[in-house]
């Protein structure tokens, strides 16, 4: 009796662990899609009950909504759950997966998945947007709804699928464990950098609309009735879009939906004056830029507060991560910044110590004269940077707007920072040298006291015009 105990226990124990391993496996060998998969996987994280606002559909919803801004102009706990080019029937059961762990109070959901007229997405998109789920019966419907039956048994596993990524990983990839803190961080929006200044046309004048298809419009009216039957307020919108001649016939064909279904949908593309978007708010692929999804944004978080009773959750140690994901956000977008025009503005919404250095003189004409006015808007003044002298000055020290006096040592956070032009030709942090200089010119040593470092240092050299370089 004690032998077969002993062997059934040792067949337990190595199931367990072959179980075990194909799990950890299928964790780490997972794609770590930003669409679609991290979102749903980054919304397991949360804690249950701490989304007050869902955001759905594809990523004209991840893009184009910040969730950074809803929070920190408005407190808004909203988590951006979306998969790029995404169906309806997709945002169905992304919907049904997340009422399981969440009690939203309202759902805005994005209406470009109705644009969607075949039976099934390529399979790149099958896959990331059923690839994050857990399993599950509706995982299981998922797959039924996303694929024909061939692909049915290596979706809903996934691993089939992926398997043989072991040469592509990277830290990431080991990032995706319950126990990962990086997760609960995240609320699903993606920021883009960089302008694709298109030329914004007239939705008014496109009056056509669109005939949905069948299967999507099935899915839309399922998402209706959950909505319906959980009491969630469901709000419809077409985030802006500069591919009108697509978008804006399911814009109508939405608009017409929303009346006689009761519900409230905003076509943004309708409403240029109230969010103040222009061609340059767009991203080369006609996504918006992250400068474009704040104004949208504001614009969203209003509607919100007019619409629901909303409790701003900032100060609130509950919702801690939602800073660490507007900070994240805004250190990533300063991080890509490329233009000098774009950086200053950006530095300009303060929140950060910047260490300016003027190494070296030279002839007061432009660029350097307009560098210099930007450079006044963060606190330094023109006469001081028109001056012969190098010189350092140290800026919002914890206060955006306030100037240190200029001099050569200062204290951040605690720490000595010191420039030396001569001997050393460098800025050093207690002793240790940070930065060395490249060139006559203008740096700045940008820190972050969230995570207690220097974010970024970047010269806007005088050989180079004063444009924005990194080393």
């Amino acid at each position: 009796m004690k032998k077969i105990l002993r062997r059934s226990l040792a067949l337990l124990l190595i199931v367990i662990f072959t179980l075990g391993s194909v799990w950890a496996l299928d964790r780490v060998l997972l794609i770590k899609r930003y669409d679609g998969v991290q979102p749903m996987e980054s919304f397991y994280a949360q804690e249950p009950g701490t989304v007050d606002v869902l955001l759905m559909g594809n990523s004209h919803m991840g893009v184009h909504v910040d969730t950074a801004t809803l929070w920190q102009e408005y407190g808004i706990s909203a988590f951006a759950l979306w998969g790029g080019v995404q169906p309806m029937w997709n945002t169905y059961h992304f919907l049904v997966e997340a009422l399981k762990y969440q009690q939203p109070k309202a759902v805005v959901l994005e209406i470009g998945g109705l644009s969607v007229e075949d039976e099934y997405s390529d399979e790149a998109t099958q896959l990331k947007n059923v690839a994050g789920m857990h399993l599950s019966l509706n995982k299981l419907e998922a797959v039924k709804a996303t694929a024909p039956r061939e692909r049915w048994a290596s979706l809903l596993l996934g691993l089939p699928l992926y398997h043989q990524r072991y040469s592509e990983l990277t830290e990431e990839d080991f990032q995706y464990f319950p126990w990962s803190g990086e997760l609960i961080n995240n609320k699903g929006s993606y920021a883009l950098y960089g302008h694709g200044d298109f030329d914004m046309e007239d939705p008014w004048a496109i009056e056509t609309t669109a005939e949905i298809s069948e299967k999507s419009l099935d899915y839309f009216m399922r998402i209706v009735s959950l909505c319906r039957e959980q009491g969630i307020r469901l709000i419809l919108v077409k985030t802006p879009t500069v591919d009108l001649e697509k978008y804006q016939p399911y814009s109508n064909a939405a608009a017409r939906l929303a009346e006689e279904l009761g519900l409230d949908f905003y076509d943004f593309n309708k409403m240029a004056e109230e969010t103040g978007i222009e061609g340059g708010d767009f991203y080369f692929d006609t996504h918006l830029n992250l400068c474009g999804s704040r104004k949208l944004s504001l614009c969203l978080g209003q509607i919100l507060l007019d619409s629901l009773e909303l409790d701003d959750h900032r100060g609130d140690g509950a919702y801690s991560s939602w800073d660490i994901n507007a900070e994240s956000i805004d250190d990533g977008y300063l991080l890509d910044i490329t233009r000098a025009e774009d950086y200053l503005e950006e530095l300009k919404r303060g929140g950060r110590a910047l260490l300016l250095i003027k190494n070296g003189d030279w002839e007061k004409r432009e660029p350097y004269l307009s560098f210099a006015k930007e450079l006044d808007a963060l606190g330094v003044s023109e006469e001081e940077l028109l001056s012969e002298d190098s010189g350092a000055w140290l800026i919002g020290d914890g206060a955006a707007g306030k100037t240190g006096a200029m001099g050569l040592s200062f204290t951040i956070d605690g720490k000595s920072f010191a420039v030396n032009f001569e001997g050393l030709s460098a800025v050093t942090e207690n002793g240790s040298i940070v930065y060395s200089f490249r060139d006559l010119g203008m740096t700045l040593l940008v820190y972050d006291y969230n995570c207690g470092k220097i974010l970024d240092i970047v010269d806007f050299l005088h050989t180079d015009g004063f444009e924005l370089s990194r080393n």
